[in-house]
């Protein structure tokens, strides 16, 4: 049975920090799925996106250690939970 990983976060800007969690994540299971926030849920934390969903996403998607980036709905509370039943 494969162990898969979720992580959640807007990563704008991806940093070196957010490269440590990836690749101690992956190591805690089989599979790296990252759901990525959307443009909209970082806009009402940080005022605006710095960098786009689709820039994030693709950065995201190369990373060697992530397996899949998958997007979400946020819901009225700022939970992953969506990311959850996607």
């Amino acid at each position: 049975m494969k162990r898969i990983v979720l992580v959640t976060g807007g990563f704008d800007p991806i940093h070196d920090g957010h490269l440590s969690l990836f690749e101690a994540a992956k190591q805690l299971g089989d599979k790296l799925i990252v759901a990525l926030n959307s443009d909209e849920w970082l806009s009402k934390k940080k005022g605006q996106p710095f960098m786009s969903f689709e820039e994030r996403k693709t950065i995201l998607k190369n990373l060697s250690c992530v397996d899949e980036v998958i997007g979400f709905t946020d819901d009225e509370i700022g939970s992953c939970i969506n990311a959850l039943i996607a």
